[in-house]
């Protein structure tokens, strides 16, 4: 803002006598002409180009947050002109210009980041990918921005509080010492989400398992330091992300196939009977479109319970869905009692069922 001061008193001179306007009103008039022109050159320049460009997007963003640091700068300025002599720290007119454009720039990140997130979804490359590669991408690349924007703001606070480089080389020494000490699991947390963005062994939305801690639930964020789940009485639930690399971890989402395991009993004097169910069984769990015939698809008897002979029938669903899964187990279950009473069985009451 200082290199308006020289251009403004030449035209300044060129007016009428009378017309020449108090210095004082130099500084707000000209930020306020130049945060117009700005406003204006933006929209012009994005009305030139496509309206699904992505220069014309961000165009159309950035306007609002060049233009009011423009303005707020010679108001400040015209401010610190005011303002009689203090022994109060006040910044310089080179810290607050320098202030100012970190203040636009971080601004202009911050409102162009759904647009560069939008523009990078639709490109022909991230669309190829897998839905789960996709959300893991977008949200990675949505944190490295907020992450650069936190950088430019606290460095340059940092400057205006006095910090220099060596100043804070040191502390960083003494933070070394402190970390290894007292902050050890802050680090190891930090870098367990690093390594979650880079192996994603799970995404937003998925269904996940630990089974150390016997928690599960949908992923909603994965921060830098933690993790939201939802459980399934809809709780929410923070779990640090050092808990991901020391533990085991099972992705649900990524099951392929839905394994069924049903266990009915029947009566001791039923044993009889046995051969003709689990034979008759077997031919209809083969001739069940729902299931997959690639995988194991069996009926045994594997041994004599309390009520009498069990019997146990593994399958696997043709699909990963949860729903289809439990309505193939409904349909074999009432498959399974059909059977068993054609051939003049019952079935106990200890049976089970687990998909």
């Amino acid at each position: 803002m200082l290199f308006i001061l020289p251009v403004w008193a030449s035209l300044d001179s060129l007016l009428p006598q009378g017309w020449q306007l108090p210095l004082a009103l130099h500084l707000p008039l000209i930020s306020l002409v130049l945060a117009a022109i700005t406003w204006l050159l933006c929209s012009l320049l994005a009305r030139r180009l496509g309206r699904t460009s992505l220069l014309r997007a961000l165009l159309l963003r950035v306007r609002l947050s060049l233009a009011i640091p423009l303005l707020l700068g010679g108001e400040l300025l015209w401010l610190l002109r005011l303002l009689p002599p203090t022994d109060l720290p006040l910044p310089s007119a080179q810290e607050l210009r320098q202030l100012l454009v970190v203040v636009a720039l971080a601004w202009s990140l911050v409102r162009c980041r759904g647009t560069l997130l939008v523009w990078v979804e639709s490109t022909a490359a991230v669309a190829a990918l897998e839905g789960r590669e996709r959300l893991a991408l977008l949200d990675l690349l949505d944190k490295l921005i907020g992450l650069l924007v936190a950088v430019l703001l606290g460095w340059q606070v940092l400057r205006l509080l006095g910090v220099s480089a060596g100043v804070l080389l040191t502390a960083g020494g003494f933070g070394a010492a402190a970390l290894a000490f007292g902050a050890r699991t802050i680090v190891e947390n930090g870098l367990s989400g690093v390594g979650l963005y880079l192996s994603r062994p799970f995404v937003v939305g998925d269904v996940i398992r630990l089974p150390a801690q016997q928690l599960q639930g949908e992923v909603e964020a994965i921060g830098w330091f933690h993790t939201r789940l939802r459980d399934p009485e809809r709780q929410t639930v923070y779990i640090p992300n050092g808990t991901f690399i020391s533990q085991a971890v099972q992705n649900l989402a990524q099951i392929d196939r839905r394994r069924l395991e049903l266990e009915v009993s029947l009566r001791p004097r039923d044993r009889d009977a046995v051969p003709a169910i689990v034979a008759e069984l077997q031919g209809l769990l083969e001739a069940e479109p729902a299931v997959d015939p690639g995988l194991p698809a069996r009926v045994h008897l594997v041994g004599f319970g309390t009520s009498g002979p069990l019997l146990r029938l593994v399958c696997h669903a043709a699909t990963a869905d949860q729903a289809a899964a439990l309505d193939l187990q409904q349909r074999l279950l009432l498959l399974i009692g059909t059977v068993v009473e054609r051939h003049g069985a019952v079935i106990a009451p200890h049976s089970r069922a687990q998909a």
